[in-house]
Formats: structure tokens, C-alpha cells, sequence
């Protein structure tokens, strides 16, 4: 009967991850309807190889299962899978495999084999009893129902995380994952043509995250403040198939939102959660990891730690020491070897979750179905023709609005000496994005693409710091006096163009019966998601990092010439592999005021407040001989195609104001910053009384571009080049790192803040001008030996026209500035500013002074600057076009111009030098085509063995007109 199908389907699931259980009685409980198991152990061994994470799972248990089979509703009811209480520790897997790890390798290995002889449970209808009441597609159409529907609920999921003296927990309450209509709504249903779509929907409810500090024996004194405290959120997942045969879904998309997002760290949590991150970006990068099952079997050589990489992340060996996997060809020329299907990692047990249509035949299909292929099968024969396509997987998140409080913390003194320690923690800062969104679009490993975006983001200044009572209730200070950070635009204004196709989007083509149509190739990906799209979709921050591998037809490839798994015989595909990131940052403003200044170095202080030791550790560089020389094969292919990573940063209206400092307390910040002792915090600190009107220098710039190029596999290119004779330009050109800075009217001046918030116009000091610079630094230098004449650094400045002009009151009202932070009293007092300073600066529109003062002007035009620095010598050498000095005084009285009186002007017609005119006239700049002021070349050879002179020579060549 139907218990006969469907029970070794649920046995199967219940079996591969709970220990000592009797299938009999597990059957039997089944076939009444419902199962409840208590106090069982999780198998930790299965778990660490289905997950593949550098995570050992020290302990692992559920309090309760329960499982409820409507028999007799099969076809209408779902199968409800509930776990109460669920608790795993994990920590991180040591770098070195003990003995214990080792002599177990045969358990593990016998375990592995059994947990993979069991997980096939789309197979299990071929190996059940037939029975002639029920036929074969009334079967399977009913275990395709039955799986598609199930319905599981965790309540009471707990999380820990122990390393050193951090243990970060997760505890969600309630989770719950079942199927949904085309209107996001609980239902029953079925996979059925033509729209063949399957919907889910996850449900989290009151996560709760928490970041404590325990002590050396491993107890917690006190607990801090959660970082996440019950925060619900919800999760939608599509999957589109191509047609009833099809094994995996075709289309995939899983998205997150969450409407508020609420985070809080402590100055005693900051430095843990920092180095939770570092963990996180090693294991990106592929410094520490997780050994392969492959890699443990006897008589093989040392384990060597690694992750699979994400991808589109190609990680290389650089001089720090960090693991890179092969390149993108060698990982598709691998042909049946122990990886060729990556030991099933974390990836293939998160995807044995996703629902499949169950077909009649397992191997075959039609032409543009996906196929599923056995683990260990060999991919060449007859199965070639069936290679399974890779689907397109979307993975979004989305939130509304979300707010990162920052929290000094204090001990509180009790009566009692037994009595606990309790800590009473005072906000001082708090960052607040909204409309954030993430999104990842990734098919197998040829294209991998992420967005983020931020739609707006501002920080704003709360209570006190460091004695410093200056936003507290009782002040009744501005809100706009507390925001010191503004970027983007707010989310009433911008909309919801943040969700913009996304599942929780009404207009998006999922919501509306369409199939969604993605962008997979590079070109076309370019074109569409543009600075100006990504922009006005979200305002304050866009960054798109865009990785695609593809296939150039031709016969080498870097990196693949020293693989051992690759028969000589064979050809090896030319992979054309591109990464290219790009952030763009909207119109933000920045307000450097005293209470912004010390929280953010407040927070930086307490960052650095530990003494945990790095993940990996600089290496010295290593220098490998090439074992062959190239062959032209491989010249030519790189000749047509080198593999790079471009980054590319653009800010645009960027604005920002430092204003006098209201109190300094810096004396106390930056020996901690730099590594030194914090030195005895004043004993007291004056009541804080806002500084109006407020002087600040302000500086504002258009557009920043900067671009930096770096070869993908920079070892393997520059081991290939620097064996050359005669390297050609281009292979040169890619032996470096290039960056290229552009900056567009930038120019900084003067302004005040008055009593009601509102600044005055900008008096400028540095009129606006633009710039560019351009340095490219040579990849592994200790390879480029032998081969002197090659640049090492090489470095471009130009600036067509630079000035500065300022009168004598305004340099002043500079200097104080500078000193209102440099120099304080002992409580943090800056000294007072002059009244008549002020009034000099800043006069009242449509006042003219008796007296004007002279306005001191500098400039400078056509300056290109060039450095050069090669094993034996280093090179400098530029040209100045013209450079101007002069004191501008305007006209005292109505209808009198202002007159001029150069000081240092160059090159200048001195003809008329000797009359008195000649000194009273206003001079132009000489023409672009006049010869340039001053020429210099600089030549300084260094000490070395192919240096003949040890001496320095000068060559300096000077032209004045």
C-alpha cells in the first residue's frame, strides 16, 4: 500500500542524521499515523561531511521529533515534521589534524559511504514493493505531492559558536517552511503544466543573536546586550521547471526580507564581532578550511586545509601565505578524479533540500532537460551526452530599515562582594541605512554576479562620550545638529524601487505568471546594470561584482601547464576568465565635528582593544623556478586574452565639513591608536556648551574615479613572462598592478554654522581645479631579478592649474582651526575663539569693509610629474608651465577696480621691466604654447651589484624664460 512507498521515503531523512535508531519501531509508529522521538543525538560525523565547513560540531542534540503522516488526507494534507528544542556548539576546526581526526578516517570514511547509499531518496519508489492496486504514475505523482507539500516547524533552534574567549549564539524561536499558492498563501499543491512552479515559504520568528565574553574557564560573568534581539523575518522561494521530466529546477530564486533590522554592539563585543568577520573573510579567501574526504586516505600525502571558493571569487597564492585553488580551466579540465564532484560539500546538502520532479527514467531525458548523474561517475562515455546544465540560482535580501547602535559599556559597583557583576551600557553612536538589498545571480561556475545597494544611510551622534554629556535630553539640541553623516536619499522619497523584481515585488514577472528572463552574459550585463541604473535604483551605495568564465576555443591557458590530472595528449581549453567590481557611492555629506570625531576614534580604540592572533600570517615570498619554458601555444593564447580583476570606485558630490573643535580629548585617543598606553583620563570634565556660531573648513569635490587592475593569477603569469628573452609589451603591461585616481573639481573653503544649523556660502581657499594620477607597481618583484632594466614602480602626476588664495584674517581663523586639534587644556577645553576673528571672515552679505585686506594668491599650471624606480636606479623628472604669485586687493570705493601686484610670475615678458608701467599693468598667463617654466630630471643610482658607481649622480637640467 502506500505505506510501503512512502514510509522508506521519510525513514530515509529521519535515519541519516539521528543515531541509534530502530527502523522497526520507527516503521511501525509511521504506520499509525504519528511518531514522536525524544532525546536524541545528532549524527556530528554526517553532519561535518554533508556541510563541508571548517566547523567541528562538539555536541549536537534534538529534545524532541515529531512526525504526522495523514493517511487517510495523503493527497490533500501535508506531512508535518516538528522539532522542538534543537541545540548544536560548533567551533572551528584546529589547522592542524590531530591523531584522533587520522586514526578515525576509516569510521569517517565507512560512515560517509553509508550516509551517501542512503542518500537517494528520489530512488527509493524503484526499490519498494510493487503493489497492483496502485500503478506506477499514481505513484510517483503521489510522492512528488507528498514531498513538494511537506511542511517542517523548528521551534526553539539554538546556535553556538565557541572559539577562544568568544561564544556567539543564535536562538530563533520559531521556524516553520511549507508551500504557498501563486498569492503567497498556505495550500496544498502540485508542480503542473504549463506553469510548472513550485513556491515555499520560510517564516523566522524572534531570532535573537548574542555575542558574550567567557572567561578562562569557560564561564561567562556577565552577558552583554544581544547584537540582534527577536527580529522576524520571512523568506520566499520559486522554483521554475523546464518540463515534468526535469530532475532539478531550471530557475531558483530564494529571497529574504526583513522590515526592521535592529543591531547593538558593545565597546566589549566590538572586537569580537571584528574578529568574527576576519574568520568570515578567511574562509572567503580560502586561508583556513576544511579537509576533503578524499585527502585523508592512508598511504596519501599531508592533508592540506581549503574551502571551495565561492564563485567567481578566484583566489590566488600571494605573498601572504593564502591558498589558491586552481584556475577556472584547470577546474573544468580535471577529468574523473577524486574532486570531479567536489565531494558533495555543503552546496550539494543544502541542495538535496530543493524539490524534484520525480520522472519515470533517472539517466535519461529529453533534449534541454537537466540530468542527474550518479556521485562518483566518470563523465566521458556514453553519460557525456546527458552532462547536467547548471541552473540559475538567485539569491536576494532585502530590508527596510535597519539601525547599527554603538554602546559604551560601565561597571556597576554592588554592596555585597558575592554578588554578580552587572554592567550598564550608555549609547553613543548609531548607524542607520534603509532600503538595503543583496542580491547574488550565480549559473554553476561560468557567471557569478553580486549587487548590493543601499537606497539611503545616516549616522547620528546619541548621549554622551568620555565624560562628555553633549547630546543628553536635558540640552534640547537640534536632531540636524546630531546627524553627521548623510548619504543617499530617505526611503518616503525614493520609494520602493529597492525590491524592484524581486519575489516581494507585486510587478515582478514571478508575482504576475511570467518567467523571469535573467542576464548571463558579460557583455549585455554591462550595458544594463550601468553606474546611472544602479544609481537611480537605490541613491546612496551600489556595487556590482560580476565574475564570467568562458570558453575561447583555443589550446592554453595560465596556470594549467604544471597539471597533473591533464594528459598531455589533450588539448586544454582555452577559459577566458573576467572579474570586474564597481562601487559607486551617492551624494554624501560628512560633518567632522568633536562628537563625531571622538566616537568614531572611540570605536576604532575599542576595535583594536584585543589580543587575538591572525588566521594566517604574512609569509615571506617564495620564488619558484618554471619547470618548462612557455610554448607558443600558450604565447599566443595569452597574447589574445590575460585573465585580470578591475575595481572600480566612483564618488560623486562628495562634501566634506571640519569644523573648530567644541572640546578635544584626542590626548587621550591616539596613544591607544598608535599602540601605546592609554594615558589617565582627565579627572573632570567641563559642562559642554555648543560653539555658535561654528567656523569649519569644508571641502567638496564632484567626482573621484579610481581604477586599479591586478592579474587573476599573478604567480603563474609573472613565473611565465620573467623566463622570457623578450617579453612583449603586452605581456609586460599585465606582469603589474595598474591604478589610475582622477579627481574633478575639488576645491575647499571657509564657512560657519550660525545659530540656527544653516551654513553660510563657501569662501573659497582652494579655488576649484581637477587632477589625475596614474602608478603601476610590478607583481612579485624577487622574480624580476635577473632582469634590472624592468620598472618596478612607475608613477604619473598631472595637474593642469592649482591655487591657493587667502587673506590675512582667514589664514588666521585657519591656524586656530588646526590648533582647536592639535592643542587643548587638560580637560579637553580648546581655546576660545576672537569675536572680531569671526566678524573679519565673515562679513554680512552686501557690507563692504573701508579697508579691504589684501587678498595672497598662488598658483601653479601644467605640472607633470614622473617617477621611475628600477633595481639600479631611481628616476624622477617633470615639467612646471607657469607659476604665479601675487597679492589681490579689490577697489574701496564704488566703481574702483582691484588692483594687482605680482610678486613671482614665470615665464614673463621682462621687455618692459625697466618702465614703470610694466609694474602697475594686470598680466595674463602666457599661452599653452609658451615654453614651460622649469624642466628637471633626477637620476640617483642605488647600491648593487650591476652598479659601477656607488657615488649618486644629479642631472638637473633647468629652463627659465
Amino acid at each position: 500500500m502506500l505505506e510501503s512507498y512512502v514510509t522508506p521515503l521519510l525513514m530515509s531523512y529521519v535515519n541519516k542524521y539521528i543515531k541509534n535508531l530502530k527502523p522497526s519501531d520507527l516503521q511501525l509508529s509511521l504506520w499509525g499515523g504519528d511518531v514522536v522521538l525524544s532525546k536524541l543525538d545528532l549524527k556530528l560525523d554526517v553532519l561535518e561531511q554533508e556541510l563541508k565547513l571548517p566547523f567541528t560540531f562538539m555536541s549536537g542534540h534534538i529534545h524532541e521529533l515529531r512526525i504526522h503522516v495523514p493517511w487517510t488526507k495523503l493527497g490533500s494534507e501535508p506531512v508535518v515534521i516538528t522539532i522542538n528544542t534543537m541545540e548544536c556548539i560548533l567551533k572551528l576546526r584546529d589547522g592542524v589534524q590531530d591523531d584522533h581526526e587520522s586514526g578515525s578516517s576509516s569510521t569517517s570514511r565507512s560512515a560517509s559511504d553509508s550516509v551517501k547509499a542512503q542518500a537517494k531518496p528520489r530512488r527509493l519508489q524503484q526499490a519498494a514493493p510493487s503493489d497492483p492496486d496502485l500503478p506506477p504514475g499514481y505513484v510517483q505523482s503521489l510522492i512528488r505531492r507528498v514531498v513538494n507539500n511537506v511542511n517542517i516547524v523548528v521551534n526553539n533552534l539554538i546556535l553556538k559558536y565557541v572559539e577562544d574567549d568568544i561564544v556567539l549564539s543564535v536562538n530563533i524561536t520559531s521556524a516553520e517552511c511549507y508551500t504557498v499558492d501563486d498569492a503567497w498563501e498556505r495550500a496544498f499543491m502540485d508542480i503542473t503544466a504549463p506553469e510548472l512552479v513550485l513556491r515555499k515559504v520560510i517564516n523566522f520568528s524572534d531570532c535573537t543573536v548574542c555575542l558574550d565574553k567567557r572567561n578562562g574557564s569557560g564561564k561567562i560573568e556577565f552577558y552583554q546586550d544581544p547584537l540582534l534581539y527577536k527580529c522576524s523575518f520571512r523568506t520566499r522561494l520559486h522554483f521554475t521547471y523546464d518540463n515534468m521530466n526535469s530532475k532539478i529546477p531550471a530557475f531558483i530564486k530564494m529571497q529574504t526580507m526583513v522590515e526592521s533590522l535592529k543591531l547593538s554592539v558593545t565597546d566589549q563585543q566590538l572586537p569580537m564581532f571584528m574578529r568574527i568577520l576576519e574568520l568570515v573573510i578567511a574562509l572567503y579567501y580560502g586561508a583556513i578550511g576544511a579537509p576533503r574526504d578524499g585527502d585523508a586516505d592512508e598511504g596519501s600525502g599531508p592533508i592540506r586545509e581549503t574551502v571551495d571558493p565561492v564563485p567567481g571569487m578566484d583566489v590566488e597564492e600571494d605573498n601572504q601565505g593564502m591558498a589558491r585553488p586552481f584556475s577556472s580551466s584547470e577546474l573544468c579540465m580535471q577529468p574523473g578524479g577524486p574532486d570531479d564532484q567536489m565531494d558533495e560539500g555543503w552546496v550539494s546538502w543544502a541542495w538535496s533540500f530543493v524539490p524534484a520532479i520525480v520522472g519515470e527514467e533517472d539517466e535519461e531525458g529529453e533534449d534541454g532537460t537537466y540530468h542527474q548523474r550518479e556521485p562518483g561517475s566518470s563523465p566521458s562515455g556514453t553519460q557525456q551526452h546527458a552532462q547536467p546544465r547548471d541552473p540559475v540560482v538567485s539569491i536576494g535580501f532585502y530590508c527596510t530599515k535597519a539601525s547599527v547602535t554603538f554602546k559604551l559599556t560601565e561597571s556597576l559597583s554592588e554592596s555585597s562582594y558575592y554578588s554578580p557583576q552587572k554592567v550598564k551600557s550608555r549609547e553613543v553612536l548609531c548607524l542607520e541605512p534603509e532600503g538595503i538589498t543583496i542580491e547574488v545571480l550565480m549559473m554553476g561556475e561560468a557567471f557569478f554576479d553580486c549587487q548590493i545597494g543601499i537606497v539611503g544611510c545616516r549616522a547620528v551622534c546619541l548621549k554622551g562620550i568620555m565624560g562628555v554629556r553633549d547630546f543628553e535630553d536635558n540640552l534640547n539640541r537640534r536632531e540636524e545638529d546630531a546627524v553627521f553623516f548623510m548619504c543617499g536619499e530617505t526611503l518616503s522619497a525614493k520609494g520602493m524601487t529597492y525590491l524592484t523584481n524581486s519575489l516581494f515585488d507585486y510587478r515582478s514577472p514571478e508575482n504576475n505568471g511570467v518567467r523571469a528572463e535573467f542576464i548571463l552574459d558579460a557583455t549585455n550585463h554591462k550595458e544594463t546594470y550601468t553606474e546611472i541604473a544602479g544609481m537611480q535604483r537605490f541613491g546612496a551605495f551600489y556595487m556590482d561584482y560580476l565574475y564570467t568564465m568562458e570558453n575561447g576555443g583555443g589550446k592554453g591557458s595560465v596556470g594549467s601547464q604544471d597539471s597533473p590530472a591533464v594528459a598531455k595528449e589533450e588539448p586544454l581549453p582555452d577559459v577566458q576568465e573576467s572579474s570586474t567590481k564597481r562601487l559607486v557611492v551617492g551624494p554624501l555629506e560628512v560633518r567632522l565635528h568633536s562628537s563625531a570625531v571622538h566616537r568614531i576614534l572611540k570605536m576604532v580604540a575599542c576595535a583594536m582593544d584585543h589580543e587575538y592572533e591572525p588566521y594566517c600570517k604574512p609569509e615571506p615570498e617564495l620564488v619558484e623556478e618554471r619547470r618548462a619554458p612557455a610554448t607558443p601555444e600558450e604565447l599566443s593564447s595569452l597574447e589574445e586574452f590575460i585573465p585580470t580583476r578591475l575595481t572600480c570606485l566612483t564618488l560623486l558630490k562628495v562634501c566634506i565639513t571640519v569644523s573648530v573643535a567644541e572640546f578635544n580629548l584626542l590626548h587621550t585617543l591616539m596613544p591607544v591608536l598608535m599602540g601605546q598606553k592609554a594615558p589617565p583620563a582627565p579627572p573632570s570634565v567641563p559642562a559642554f556648551q555648543p560653539v555658535r556660531p561654528l567656523p569649519a573648513l569644508r571641502f567638496q569635490v564632484e567626482r573621484v574615479n579610481v581604477e586599479h587592475t591586478v592579474p587573476m593569477y599573478g604567480p603563474e603569469l609573472v613565473g611565465l613572462v620573467s623566463a622570457l628573452s623578450q617579453p612583449s609589451d603586452n605581456l609586460l603591461h599585465h606582469c603589474y598592478a595598474h591604478c589610475y585616481l582622477k579627481v574633478f573639481e575639488f576645491q575647499a573653503g571657509l564657512t560657519c554654522q550660525d545659530t540656527a544649523g544653516t551654513f553660510l556660502p563657501l569662501l573659497p581657499i582652494i579655488p576649484s581645479f581637477s587632477t589625475a594620477l596614474y602608478g603601476k607597481l610590478l607583481q612579485l618583484p624577487a622574480c624580476w631579478t635577473k632582469r634590472s632594466p624592468v620598472p618596478t614602480t612607475e608613477c604619473i602626476f598631472e595637474l593642469p592649474h592649482f591655487a591657493v588664495q587667502a587673506t590675512m584674517a582667514q589664514a588666521l581663523l585657519l591656524q586656530a582651526l588646526c590648533q582647536s586639534w592639535t592643542h587643548s587644556l587638560g580637560n579637553g577645553t580648546p581655546q576660545a575663539l576672537s569675536e572680531g576673528l569671526l566678524q573679519q571672515v565673515f562679513r554680512a552679505p552686501g557690507v563692504k569693509s573701508r579697508s579691504p585686506s589684501p587678498t595672497l594668491e598662488c598658483s601653479v599650471q601644467n605640472v607633470e610629474l614622473k617617477l621611475c624606480s628600477r633595481a639600479t636606479v631611481k628616476c624622477a623628472s617633470g615639467t612646471v608651465g607657469a607659476v604665479k604669485v601675487c597679492a589681490r586687493t579689490p577697489g574701496s570705493e564704488e566703481g574702483s577696480k582691484e588692483k594687482l601686484v605680482p610678486l613671482i610670475q614665470g615665464p614673463s615678458d621682462t621687455r618692459e621691466l625697466h618702465t614703470s608701467r610694466w609694474l602697475n599693468e594686470i598680466r595674463k598667463p602666457e599661452s599653452l604654447l609658451a615654453p614651460d617654466l622649469l624642466a628637471f630630471s633626477v637620476q640617483v643610482p642605488l647600491q648593487g651589484d650591476d652598479c659601477r658607481n656607488s657615488e649618486e649622480m644629479w642631472t638637473i637640467s633647468e629652463a627659465l624664460d
